[in-house]
């Protein structure tokens, strides 16, 4: 999109880092994902960066930016200014991490860096859904499910029921040659229960295909969707050709378009 790559050039210029050749990978972590709940964590950015250019682009951009050292690491804060509220916080981890996201996750990450803290991979419920999780791809994460939490949806919705058993989900995503793939798992609960949870997938999955017989590419798309179940797992794979992902792509921008011309022709409300 001409719009897009013109916001990319400027942000290059602007930065150094141009993102496709400069950063080698990202990880993102969060915790308390629950309505009401705050969400506290952030992202570890590896990339190549030049760090006093960066500097200097929080004082000229964010002047009222405040600072605070913390184990020997400089957390920028307060850096959309002003009384909105502010959420983001950053730090310059090492010379090629840059990390951010809420302050304390901020710090969690500095204190794992400096050796005082331990990291999530020693944690007993996420090292063992780790482990069970294909890295191979470009992109993967995993998440432990605390119990009470799924207990939580089933009271408020019982349709959630066939939840009831899984304590963590996995999603692995690849994009060769023959096309993408995906695999996105839950984990835990009966043979018994990921039956269910299975069947209740397939249901949708059948009642998406009422939807979508008037729509070649999200016929395709579901086409491309296996559901099974194990003794301890449900999963769903995916499976498309890139003709088929370039389908949705188009589908995807016309449907955005059209919604675009919708809200334009809309009559505007009078005030009176």
């Amino acid at each position: 999109d001409p719009k897009s790559k013109e916001k990319y050039d400027e942000f290059v210029k602007m930065s150094g880092i141009d993102p496709m050749k400069d950063i080698s990978y990202a990880v993102f972590g969060l915790r308390g994902i629950t309505a009401g709940a705050s969400q506290e964590g952030g992202v570890i950015i590896n990339l190549k960066y030049d760090k006093a250019r960066l500097q200097g682009l929080i004082k000229e951009k964010a002047p009222e930016a405040k600072e605070e050292i913390y184990n020997g690491v400089t957390i920028y804060s307060n850096l959309d200014g002003g009384k909105a509220k502010q959420t983001t916080a950053a730090a310059f981890l090492d010379a090629s991490h840059v990390v951010l996201g809420s302050g304390s996750g901020v710090k969690d990450i500095i204190d794992v860096a400096r050796k005082k803290a331990e990291p999530l991979a020693k944690n007993p419920e996420m090292a063992a859904v780790l482990t069970k999780v294909d890295k191979s791809g470009f992109a993967w994460g995993a998440f432990a499910i605390p119990p009470e939490l799924i207990k939580k949806g089933v009271d408020a919705s019982p349709q959630f029921k066939v939840l009831e058993g899984v304590t963590a989900l996995t999603m692995a995503f690849d994009d060769t040659v023959a096309g993408f793939a995906a695999d996105i798992r839950t984990l835990g609960g009966t043979k018994d229960q990921n039956t269910n949870l299975a069947s209740a997938l397939n249901g949708l999955k059948a009642m998406g295909a009422m939807f979508a017989s008037q729509e070649p590419a999200l016929n395709d798309l579901l086409n491309g969707i296996a559901i099974s179940s194990g003794e301890d797992y449900t999963r769903l794979a995916i499976s498309l050709s890139h003709e088929v992902m370039d389908k949705l792509g188009k589908m995807a921008q016309s449907k955005a378009g059209d919604l675009l011309k919708s809200k334009k022709d809309e009559p505007m409300e009078e005030k009176k």
